[in-house]
């Protein structure tokens, strides 16, 4: 099994941010578990960290920032968590969010590939790490919007060597398997200097 599912991603990702060493397939195989808690975070095949969701709803990521209306449903976006995250997402294929209940939400854009969803599950991975040591409950938004941020760029800035090393160790990185679901994309476009979400669909 050269594809990397979320269990697979989270041994050969945690290694590789953490060591600049790519697991290969055969050294995973030995570490994986027969059972394993669906979404769930793990560094380094620690005890679970966080659970991630891949390709949710629009709606169910600012869910997550601040609770619907008990009757309408509609959702108050009073620390503009969405214009914040179009800016720091302008350039990726993705939106990432990580809520004080260590749960994790990721939108996928219309034109997410599967090197796409694996540079947010990498993402999700390390901010969860990193929010780990802290009380993650009483993380303020601008908290975990600076270590979404900084996260971010560190992994940008060595993203084309960590595809490298993980081709060299054997791993076919188009096979996307961290989606288990039929989920839906968001399509944005351009308007002025910044970018409009205009609908999610289905995928």
């Amino acid at each position: 099994m050269h594809s990397l599912n979320r269990q697979r991603a989270n041994l050969v990702l945690s290694n590789l941010l953490q060591d600049k060493k790519a697991l290969t397939p055969p050294e995973v195989s030995i570490e994986e578990r027969i059972f394993e808690w669906d979404g769930v975070l793990r560094w380094r095949g620690s005890v679970p960290i966080a659970k991630a969701r891949i390709g949710v709803s629009l709606g169910s990521l600012l869910s997550a920032v601040e609770p619907a209306h008990d009757v309408t449903g509609a959702i108050r976006d009073s620390n503009f968590v969405l214009q914040r995250l179009s800016r720091i997402y302008e350039r990726e294929d993705f939106l990432m969010w990580y809520d004080a209940s260590r749960t994790v939400a990721i939108v996928l854009k219309e034109q997410a590939s599967p090197r796409t969803q694996l540079k947010a599950w990498a993402l999700a991975l390390w901010v969860a790490h990193r929010l780990e040591d802290g009380d993650a409950t009483s993380a303020t938004v601008d908290k975990i919007f600076d270590v979404i941020e900084s996260t971010l760029i560190e992994i940008s800035n060595q993203w084309a060597e960590l595809i490298e090393r993980l081709e060299a160790a054997g791993w076919d990185i188009d096979i996307g398997h961290l989606e288990t679901t039929s989920a839906t994309r968001i399509h944005l476009h351009a308007e002025g200097e910044s970018q409009k979400i205009e609908h999610d669909r289905a995928a």
